[in-house]
């Protein structure tokens, strides 16, 4: 997924202390706790799986990981992606980033993962998470700086290796920042993760935040013995200054030198692997990526000679693009295929050789592409979806036609690979099952039609008439980029609005039946930028937007016009302020609503947004604009408005003149509130509460408006915080919410 896309999503989350195992407590209440069943409303993928690797002695284990969605194991039987970090608690949410991933080739029940989301000064040190049993349990080491798992670069890797010979040892290369100079370079240890210390004899990283830093380590398992620390290891190095792109040490790692030759200055090494045929093959770009590629290469290095070769397929469209995702077959010496990245057009594209890179197979202008278990992929006007962009790809090492890739979109996999030998077409499908990655930034469960809609990142939304089946098709005119507003008309609950970023400068758009079919708004207000919440009355006749560069405007033709609002700041008509959170009444038409964290005002119109008044002016927090917010109506009901803060839990029942926190003894924080279908024999909806209660960090429910609360998740089903959450106003029961910032949908079923 698109760095900034999830730099904004999952920074309101990462502060917080870190905790050392994976496990909090549960909180106990004198109501008994529903039980609760937890799925993943069906998208299948939607983000950046930057990395796949398979065990050498355990047929069908692989292991992929994504920028900001944590790491999955596959399961062959079922032919299905588990994931491995739904445990991870609120508090270390930057977790769910994964920089690299390793296994021990000698022990498959052995999983490592580099985990940490941003090396930016405000970010969270990193951890080393270690599983003994194959990722079903986690311990964490932390260490003392920050790592990238959803930085610039993290399409690189892999940067973490277990030595093949000596499965306690293992080597980590980090990033080149600036700002932590003092930690950048390579760190071992010798106790299978435990423990970690810098190799003093490492000195090739600049500390200037040039390139990817170190983006490779490959030891050469001849030069080791059974129990014995492998001699020979190398280090890829992305830099603007290094002597080298390639760094070998001989003595296990204790000194090391650049490797003369190569590529010319300029060239960033991505990924490298050594082969059975006794190669170093390494791919590079002019960039460290995933975007910005204007060129590239691919090399081999003898280590037996100690000689280079530029063995760079030819590209027959001469478009400028770099490499990256590369994979050697472990059973054919001198098979190796290489992935092409920002070759934008026609697509990007996977190249193999069978003969060390003497000539090259384009597999991907003939790839015939099955999308059927992710239809939407497939772009408007199109037969089949492109062959992919910022591929990572893996040869099954038990099964040479078997190869699987990620994109910045999804995971495709081949039964058939080797036909590309015999210039024959191969055959690929989505093999994502499991796989959901998706940021969600809005999301609406309306009282009729389609059970949910939703605004995501990147890849804009969907009208979810399934839970279970992936949908047929994005949300359309426009196709945006990132969905970040919904709401629906209260009293036609089939008109529907939705504003959000890109669509070719196409901000918004009305639905009149349920988002089955959109209109565009003609106006986009002024804005450049779009984005942002919008509102629509009851009566669907009046919409609110507040995007993201403009002040909030609105218009009573579906967008057409607009009109700029305004309220009397000592007796001034000023603008409503710009990126506030705008909302509609639950019931009555008439009434809008503003929230401005920034400085604790809400604001209120009972005339369909004509005029505006600071209803509130003290007694709620004043946030910082990393910290998050939520103000949300309860549909039904006039005047009832409940405002999720950091600071707590606060409620007015008369159209925000008035506010009381409710019970700042237990909850002490919140960060989400919405609400589904009462409970049976009460009449107020259901409360779904993303926050913390009684000191517990957790997701809650209460069916008596808030006297009294219980948590319906669990130790394992945590999703590193829930950012985002809504009842469903048709089943008790039924809870939507956004998991770790980009974890999907998640949705929860229970019968009490």
């Amino acid at each position: 997924m698109k760095t900034l896309l999830h730099r904004a999503v999952a920074r309101g989350i990462l502060y917080g202390a870190l905790a050392v195992l994976p496990l909090s407590p549960v909180a106990s209440f004198a109501q008994t706790a529903p039980s609760y069943t937890w799925n993943n409303v069906r998208i299948v993928a939607g983000g950046y799986v930057d990395g796949i690797i398979a065990h050498p002695t355990q047929q069908g284990l692989f292991y992929a990981r994504t920028d900001v969605g944590g790491a999955y194991r596959y399961n062959a039987s079922t032919a299905q992606w588990v994931p491995l970090n739904d445990w991870t608690p609120p508090a270390d949410s930057q977790w769910m980033g994964i920089e690299s991933i390793a296994i021990d080739p000698n022990n498959p029940n052995m999983l490592y993962l580099v985990a940490g989301l941003y090396t930016q000064s405000w970010g969270a040190s990193g951890s080393i998470l270690v599983s003994s049993d194959q990722g079903a349990h986690f311990t964490s080491y932390p260490l003392n700086f920050r790592v990238g798992g959803n930085e610039n670069g993290r399409n690189v890797g892999e940067r973490l290796q277990v030595d093949p010979n000596k499965g306690s040892i293992l080597f980590y290369g980090t990033f080149n920042d600036a700002s932590q100079a003092s930690s950048n370079g390579l760190w071992t240890s010798t106790n299978s993760g435990a423990s970690w210390s810098k190799v003093s004899g490492f000195n090739a990283l600049s500390s200037d935040g040039s390139g990817a830093g170190v983006a490779f380590v490959a030891f050469y398992k001849p030069t080791g013995g059974k129990n014995l620390p492998t001699k020979t290891i190398f280090a890829g190095v992305s830099t603007s200054t290094a002597a080298s792109s390639l760094y070998k040490s001989t003595d296990g790692g204790v000194t090391w030198a650049p490797v003369t030759g190569g590529p010319a200055a300029g060239m960033l090494p991505q990924r490298g692997m050594i082969g059975p045929d006794g190669n170093l093959y390494i791919t590079y770009g002019n960039n460290i990526g995933p975007n910005g590629m204007t060129a590239g290469q691919v090399w081999k290095y003898s280590i037996g000679l100690n000689t280079w070769q530029n063995i760079t397929p030819p590209d027959k469209y001469n478009y400028a693009s770099g490499f990256s995702g590369l994979a050697v077959d472990p059973a054919k010496p001198g098979t190796v295929v290489v992935m092409s990245m920002d070759h934008w057009w026609p697509s990007d594209t996977m190249y193999r050789t069978t003969d060390g890179g003497s000539s090259w197979t384009d597999v991907g202008g003939s790839a015939v592409r099955d999308a059927s278990v992710s239809p939407w992929i497939v772009p408007q006007g199109q037969t089949q979806a492109p062959f992919g962009n910022w591929g990572e790809v893996v040869i099954d090492p038990y099964d040479s036609a078997h190869a699987i890739y990620g994109t910045g979109e999804t995971v495709w996999t081949t039964s058939d690979l080797t036909s590309a030998d015999a210039g024959q077409p191969t055959h690929w499908t989505v093999g994502a099952s499991g796989i959901e990655e998706t940021a969600v930034l809005a999301m609406i469960s309306p009282t009729s039609g389609a059970p949910l809609i939703s605004g995501l990142g990147d890849v804009c939304g969907f009208v979810h008439a399934s839970l279970t089946a992936a949908p047929t098709a994005q949300l359309s005119n426009p196709v945006c980029g990132n969905g970040t507003g919904l709401d629906f008309a209260k009293s036609t609950p089939s008109t529907v609005v939705r504003v959000g970023t890109g669509g070719n400068n196409v901000f918004g758009s009305v639905s009149s039946d349920g988002g089955s079919t959109w209109t565009a708004f003609a106006n986009q207000a002024g804005s450049s930028n779009g984005g942002g919440t919008v509102a629509i009355s009851a009566d669907g006749g009046t919409i609110v937007w507040a995007p993201s560069d403009v002040a909030p405007v609105a218009s009573t033709d579906h967008g057409t016009t607009w009109t700029t609002l305004t309220y009397p700041s000592s007796g001034v008509a000023t603008n409503l302020p710009t990126a506030v959170q705008v909302l509609s009444d639950g019931s009555n038409g008439n009434l809008f609503y503003a929230w401005n964290q920034a400085t604790g005002t809400f604001f209120s119109s009972s005339d369909k947004g004509v005029t505006w008044y600071a209803s509130t002016t003290s007694g709620l927090p004043v946030l910082a604009s990393w910290q998050s917010s939520q103000a949300a109506t309860v549909t039904g009901v006039q005047g009832d408005i409940w405002l999720a803060t950091p600071s707590g839990l606060y409620r007015s029942q008369s159209s925000g003149w008035g506010w009381s926190q409710v019970d700042a003894s237990t909850v002490t924080a919140a960060t989400s509130i919405g609400f589904g279908k009462a409970a049976p024999g009460t009449y107020y909806p259901a409360i779904y509460l993303s926050g913390t209660v009684d000191g517990v960090a957790g997701l809650f429910r209460s069916t008596d408006a808030g006297a009294s609360w219980v948590q319906i998740n669990d130790a394992q089903h945590q999703w590193a915080g829930v950012s985002r959450v809504i009842g469903d106003p048709r089943t008790f029961g039924t809870v939507y919410l956004s998991a770790g910032g980009a974890r999907g949908i998640i949705y929860g079923t229970s019968s009490n």
